[in-house]
């Protein structure tokens, strides 16, 4: 199927599936930094619970994508996917400028469950350019694709507080990312029509199971997608209060806030197309051992930040590795996996990644409340440790999987 589309056309695809990607990455990224300063208009008051709750609200949206990212993986082996992406946009939009009318905590929370019901569009737009990319280039292009996940959650945390900052308003930013989803949807009408995918066993609704039997490795890049996301995810319902803690209640805040998240995003987008690059060359084996370890010291750097600066500092570093994990293990399932089963293979390594997203802020919002906020971050570094271990374990000198 690749050799079916001219470079313009393919290019012209990712280019349009990175934007659409960007969009949407900034519209479930808008939240993160507020949530934790919105909650006492909510009704939330203690401390404790104000951590415990931000960590719910941040998990819940990848904890419902995760619960049917496989289902949407099925679709978009048997549909076209441009639909997913638009079904994907419509309900982005709606959930994030309906949050701004949320008046409890539990209103806010069925709003962000109910826009990860719709999460396909991780799984549609890895599937429509690992179908359209040359093979020796498909480590390029998702990477890129990544890139524009990341640029989105670069700049959602920065739109979000700094929109809030200066209308004084911390429900304004959701009106404002539900607005840009619905005008990104132009960008889909540039794909072109994908061809309908093989018929075969790969169709039948049971072929799940036997996926993962048939594709040795993609159980083992399963678990390590879902360690990495919970590692990423784990610090931050406490990032802002963090900053917090480090330069004190100022006029500012979610400004800083917003920075913070987004210092790890930055690093990523310059980040993610390299390591996408890198992969393509082999070696993969190595280069995850070096970036898991690397990111897990910055990582549990930040927890002995001595300045805002020093914090910001360490969560930039942090990224540089901890996103070139996605496209290098996304790329090597694109290469497993034949492409009549893509669709089926995200669908699975897409809701690892979103369950990975969920468990990761709960578990750092109770670990914050109950031993500190550094908790969350020395935590989060030794899960990235856990996930070097086992790539040592499951793959061999070469990068062969070991049985």
């Amino acid at each position: 199927m690749n050799a079916a589309f001219p470079t313009a056309v393919w290019r012209r695809t990712l280019w349009a599936m990175v934007i659409v990607q960007f969009v949407i990455g900034m519209a479930f990224s808008i939240a993160p930094p507020i949530l934790a300063l919105i909650l006492p208009s909510l009704g939330v008051s203690n401390p404790a619970s104000v951590r415990s709750w931000a960590g719910v609200l941040l998990g819940i949206t990848p904890l419902a994508a995760a619960m049917t990212s496989p289902a949407w993986g099925r679709m978009a082996d048997r549909m076209d996917r441009r639909i997913i992406l638009l079904i994907a946009c419509g309900s982005a939009a709606a959930c994030t400028a309906a949050m701004s009318a949320a008046i409890n905590p539990w209103q806010l929370l069925a709003l962000r469950f109910t826009m990860g019901l719709f999460g396909g569009h991780i799984a549609a737009g890895m599937s429509i350019v690992s179908s359209v990319a040359p093979p020796d280039r498909l480590g390029w292009a998702l990477g890129w694709l990544a890139t524009g996940q990341l640029g989105g959650s670069l700049l959602g945390p920065l739109i979000g507080g700094r929109v809030a900052d200066l209308l004084g308003d911390y429900r304004a930013p959701f009106l404002a990312a539900g607005l840009a989803v619905v005008l990104v949807c132009a960008a889909i009408a540039v794909v072109p029509r994908p061809e309908r995918a093989a018929s075969g066993h790969s169709r039948s609704p049971r072929a799940q199971p036997h996926l993962l039997r048939r594709y040795g490795t993609l159980f083992t890049f399963i678990v390590v997608l879902f360690l990495a996301q919970c590692a990423i995810m784990g610090p931050q319902p406490i990032v802002s209060l963090r900053v917090r803690e480090l330069v004190g209640a100022r006029a500012d805040l979610a400004t800083l806030a917003g920075i913070a998240f987004s210092a790890v995003g930055l690093s990523g987008l310059i980040a993610a197309p390299l390591a996408g690059r890198l992969g393509d060359l082999g070696g993969m084996r190595r280069l995850l051992l070096i970036i898991l370890t690397s990111a897990a010291l910055f990582t549990a750097a930040q927890a002995y930040a001595p300045s805002y600066a020093w914090f910001v500092a360490g969560r930039f570093l942090a990224g540089v590795f901890l996103f070139s994990v996605i496209p290098l293990v996304n790329s090597s399932v694109g290469r497993t996996v034949s492409e009549s089963d893509r669709g089926r293979a995200y669908g699975l390594t897409a809701s690892a990644a979103f369950f990975g997203a969920f468990i990761g802020p709960v578990s750092g919002g109770l670990l914050a409340a109950q031993f500190g906020l550094g908790a969350a971050f020395l935590a989060s570094g030794a899960v990235l440790l856990m996930t070097a271990l086992l790539i040592s374990l499951r793959f061999g000198q070469h990068g062969e999987h070991r049985s």
